[in-house]
């Protein structure tokens, strides 16, 4: 796929439409998991190249969905539309996860920092090594 909104019409998405995006993500991780435990899955430096890239894209991107996640809850809890199933106030747990969000926002962006920075490395690196040079005795 190679752009989402082709196939998401917002006049009617709904949270399973959102749920079901992000178990792809995760499903789509998992089969790059699988593929690459196989030689067919990186041939070429240029894979690893192009699927760093791409990893590194998706990474920055969460900071983005982590904000809105957690902007919903707070308007959620805000219109009184949230509770708890032990009965305490959903308040308590928001707030704690709010922290963890915030956490994982730092996460993610220094994770797409690293592949980033791992990636421009690999723009050097081809299929065709040089032959060894020997360095002369004295």
């Amino acid at each position: 796929m190679d752009d989402f909104r082709q196939v998401v019409n917002l006049d009617h998405a709904t949270s399973d439409d959102t749920v079901r995006l992000a178990r792809t993500a995760a499903e789509a991780v998992r089969g790059l998991n699988w593929l690459t435990g196989h030689d067919a899955g990186l041939s070429q430096p240029s894979a690893a190249y192009d699927l760093t890239g791409a990893l590194a894209l998706a990474a920055s991107r969460l900071p983005q969905l982590l904000t809105q996640i957690e902007r919903w809850l707070g308007h959620a809890l805000a219109a009184g539309r949230l509770g708890h199933d032990l009965g305490e106030d959903p308040a308590d747990a928001v707030d704690a996860a709010g922290v963890f969000f915030s956490d994982a926002r730092a996460s993610a962006g220094a994770l797409a920092g690293d592949l980033n920075a791992a990636q421009q490395y690999l723009a050097l690196i081809n299929g065709n090594p040089a032959p060894a040079t020997h360095k002369e005795q004295p």
